[in-house]
């Protein structure tokens, strides 16, 4: 009923897991995030150009304790993360009724970061933080979906997409150690493509057509 190809405005939750040579390299990474995309609808055609922008953060590890003479006793916690923008082009076969499958290519760069943030305890406030490690990856891929439409403004969405990258280099929870004899973090820096899949489940505004 309201399956005309329309142009969108989404956001969605995500899920992240690892392929290729990276799950070969660092098998126990997994993570989750959030993005939003717009495509819009090329003069009611079945072809969409739009873009997304989203964030994943794919591991998480936490110390409390003494951590020599110059920090004290503190709290450090390391956040894994990847930020990503994507420009996309979407085809949406002509169907009729409340499902819309549609296929997506994607290509673009994504930024990923280990960031350290220091506070005295676990409801204190923030007072520091640094960046570990950072790069930058081109990206491109593929991916799918499925509109299910409530009514004429808003559907469901469930989607899937599979990004290839370039070798980046980057850290995960089981490559940060405490040393405690020398009271420092041992990083031991990895470097693979940053090739995942992300799940994701979410609800898009329908527009009207550009």
């Amino acid at each position: 009923m309201f399956s005309n190809g329309q142009s969108t405005f989404g956001l969605s939750l995500n899920g992240f897991a690892p392929v290729g040579e990276l799950k070969k390299d660092s098998p126990g990474i997994w993570g989750g995030g959030f993005s939003s995309d717009i495509a819009f609808q090329i003069n009611g055609s079945p072809i969409h150009l739009g873009g997304m922008l989203g964030v994943t953060r794919y591991g998480s590890e936490v110390r409390d304790g003494w951590h020599g003479e110059d920090l004290g006793d503190v709290r450090i916690r390391r956040n894994n993360e990847m930020a990503y923008m994507l420009g996309l082009i979407r085809v949406k076969p002509p169907v009729s009724g409340n499902f819309q499958p549609y296929a997506d290519f994607f290509g673009g760069f994504s930024y990923i970061a280990t960031s350290a943030h220091f506070r005295d305890g676990p409801l204190k406030e923030e007072w520091d933080s640094v960046t570990d490690i950072d790069d930058f990856a081109m990206n491109y891929g593929f991916g799918g979906g499925l509109e299910i439409f409530i009514n004429e403004f808003l559907s469901l969405d469930f989607n899937v997409k599979s990004i290839k990258s370039s070798s980046v280099e980057y850290l995960t929870p089981q490559s940060v150690s405490y040393n405690k004899t020398d009271e420092v973090y041992d990083l031991t820096v990895k470097k693979s493509r940053f090739d995942h899949l992300n799940f994701g489940f979410g609800i898009k505004l329908l527009m009207s057509e550009w």
